[in-house]
């Protein structure tokens, strides 16, 4: 038997097979293509109802923004458009005098999203209001022993300076100028420290 026939015999033998493997594969394909397309569409979507909602917070209009963050934070809780909606919102809330909320959306973010810049911003400014509301104590267990983040640092040397533990403030503060800050960043520290000494 030549090459050709045992291949004219293999096909005959299984077309059947290749017949229903070509027919999954293309499903497989079809069905992982609309997944894709159904991904980036939801993605526009919300792309669109966060600008239209910046656009009327940039007008004066609070509700959109907050009426976005709290449906999505429940349909599409890790979305970047979600965390930076809520940032928006724990804004206004604070504005608001309303600080309790403003932990609820930050919290939410801190918590969900995928970004870790934005999470530490949330973080940022959560530890910003337990300071004002002289929470010292949660505001350094959210930062945490060993901060990355040369801001989160700084509010760890303002954290000490206000329990008047002025070296274990200046000590931080130094550690922050180990890292690439701005000019104006470096003056504010340095600052920081002299007032101290």
């Amino acid at each position: 038997m030549s090459d050709e026939d045992r291949v004219v015999n293999w096909f005959e033998e299984n077309y059947i097979g290749l017949f229903f493997g070509v027919i999954v594969g293309l499903v497989i394909l079809f069905s992982y293509k609309s997944f894709l397309s159904s991904v980036n569409q939801t993605q526009l979507d919300l792309s669109r109802q966060y600008d239209l909602a910046i656009e009327r917070y940039q007008d004066g209009s609070k509700n959109e923004i907050l009426n976005f963050s709290k449906t999505h934070m429940q349909e599409n809780s890790d979305n970047i458009y979600t965390s930076l909606a809520n940032l928006y919102s724990a804004k206004i809330m604070y504005d608001d005098n309303n600080i309790e909320e403003s932990y609820v959306f930050l919290n939410h973010v801190i918590a969900n999203s995928p970004d870790k810049e934005i999470a530490d911003l949330a973080k940022y400014r959560k530890v910003k209001l337990l300071i004002e509301e002289k929470k010292y104590d949660i505001a350094y267990t959210l930062i945490g022993e060993d901060p990355d983040n040369y801001q989160h640092i700084e509010l760890k040397g303002d954290i000490y300076y206000l329990q008047n533990k002025r070296n274990d403030a200046i000590k931080e503060y130094n550690k922050v100028l180990t890292y690439s800050i701005t000019p104006n960043e470096r003056k504010n520290i340095k600052a920081k420290i002299n007032f101290m000494k």
